[in-house]
């Protein structure tokens, strides 16, 4: 009986040493098998000063990691040849060569652009996001989305250029670009439901956040990748920090529309203004979570996983009464986005609104319709402006779920009048002995009002 040794190591010596120590040199794969030398080309051709032969590795050289992957990946191979061979089989330098061209291609298959986008998606009920918590399905869909549009965009291109193949190392800036105002334009969306509809400018941004994803991706397998993706400007706009008046939340919350669909996307929006509530809250508040008897709302948050107890408003409480105590039908935010523009037409909610908007560098003035803007979070930022100024922003930001000054101070709208008013009180207090004859205020007193008004002291 003979007993064949096993590959102990797989070694990679660099040959031509006749040649100058500067020349280009071929890396090698060698290993011993079954009292057999066996070689492989690796394809790698370096310089001696950027090989280290004790530890076998590619140095000083701006692809050495890409490089060494691929060493481990050829030595894993050489490994897999020696358990998948027989023991009565001899091996031959012809049939190891073969091995390493078949395994090679069915790994070149894995390394396709598709194939590292689909991993990714395989991956993700497994994956962390920054915060370590476990990826929620509403992400997931968005790189399902993404996926998607990548798949449209590729037979797109190729009604113009036959065979045209998404690849990691041709996606340059140019074709990225191209693809952000394939995005832009809502071209991969014909044929759906939805139809051909421009997409909004922060929408785009996050698919092209994914898209960077699969490039990282595509970095940690070792496949040759070009490096645009890593300086592509991709940067949100500010949102429009814009919100109803009161006087136009008193409209809407009087009015009922005869379109049940309509009706529907007016009681969820007064939640919002009432709440303060993210959509992920709105859509799946349950009427247990409301205690009439206390007159509070207490559930968990979505986005921060922390509780939340609000007052109940009066408002919000005799809506429920009207409704028998029945809540609104949840929809998603794109649908409830659409039909509250619709809604806001419909009421006659017209006034013109002006505000800036991001193009390229520069910030352009936009001037629109109130009901052209109308989103989910012009409930949230009118819970905000309309208590800002009356209780602290510690009170209203335990309700809004915001955890910093500067996320919340971006919610802010509307408030020009607020600190108006505010400026008004105290110089109507501190100046009524000089316009009515009444004492003069202690100058103390003004400061305190200055300070429960939230306007700065200036001296």
């Amino acid at each position: 009986m003979f007993f064949f040794n096993k590959i102990m190591n797989v070694n990679f010596y660099l040959l031509d040493k006749k040649k100058p120590a500067n020349a280009l040199r071929r890396l090698s794969l060698t290993c011993n098998l079954r009292n057999k030398q066996l070689r492989y080309n690796t394809g790698i051709h370096l310089p001696a000063d950027q090989w280290n032969p004790n530890k076998m590795q590619v140095v000083n050289h701006k692809e050495r990691n890409t490089l060494n992957n691929k060493l481990a990946e050829l030595a894993a191979i050489a490994r897999e040849y020696e358990e998948r061979l027989p023991l009565t089989v001899t091996p031959t330098q012809n049939s190891f060569n073969n091995f390493f061209w078949a395994k090679l291609k069915m790994i070149d298959e894995r390394k396709t652009f598709f194939a590292v986008v689909d991993r990714v998606l395989e991956s993700l009920p497994t994956r962390e996001n920054r915060n370590h918590e476990v990826i929620t399905k509403k992400s997931m869909k968005k790189y399902e989305y993404v996926a998607a549009a990548l798949h449209k965009y590729e037979e797109y291109k190729q009604k113009n250029h036959k065979g045209f193949k998404l690849d990691f190392k041709t996606l340059d800036k140019k074709l990225i670009k191209e693809f952000e105002i394939y995005l832009k334009e809502g071209n991969d969306l014909a044929g759906t439901k939805r139809g051909v509809k421009p997409r909004a400018h922060n929408t785009v941004v996050r698919y092209l956040d994914i898209l960077f994803q699969f490039f990282r991706e595509a970095e940690r397998m070792g496949i040759d990748i070009c490096k645009d993706y890593d300086s592509y400007v991709n940067s949100k706009q500010p949102p429009l920090n814009v919100t109803i008046n009161n006087e136009e939340f008193a409209q809407i919350y009087q009015y009922r529309s005869s379109n049940k669909r309509l009706e529907n996307v007016r009681q969820l929006f007064v939640i919002s203004c009432t709440t303060g509530f993210r959509y992920s809250d709105l859509e799946d508040l349950e009427i247990k979570h409301i205690d009439f008897q206390e007159r509070v709302i207490q559930r968990i948050q979505q986005k921060t996983k922390k509780p939340v107890m609000i007052a109940l408003n009066p408002l919000l409480e005799k809506m429920l009464e009207e409704n028998n105590y029945e809540l609104p039908k949840p929809i998603c935010n794109q649908d409830f986005n659409r039909y509250l523009k619709e809604l806001f037409k419909e009421i006659g909610l017209d006034r013109n609104v002006q505000t800036t908007k991001s193009v390229g560098k520069k910030l352009e003035i936009v001037d629109y319709k109130l009901y052209e803007i109308a989103s989910s979070k012009m409930g949230r930022r009118y819970l905000c402006s309309s208590l800002y100024g009356k209780v602290p922003n510690r009170t209203i930001m335990a309700m809004s779920g915001h955890q910093s000054e500067s996320a919340f101070n971006s919610y802010l709208c509307n408030t020009n009048e607020q600190e108006r008013e505010a400026v008004m009180e105290v110089w109507d207090q501190k100046y009524s002995n000089l316009l009515f004859g009444e004492p003069k205020i202690d100058e103390k007193e003004v400061i305190k009002l200055l300070v429960d008004s939230g306007i700065p002291s200036i001296g």
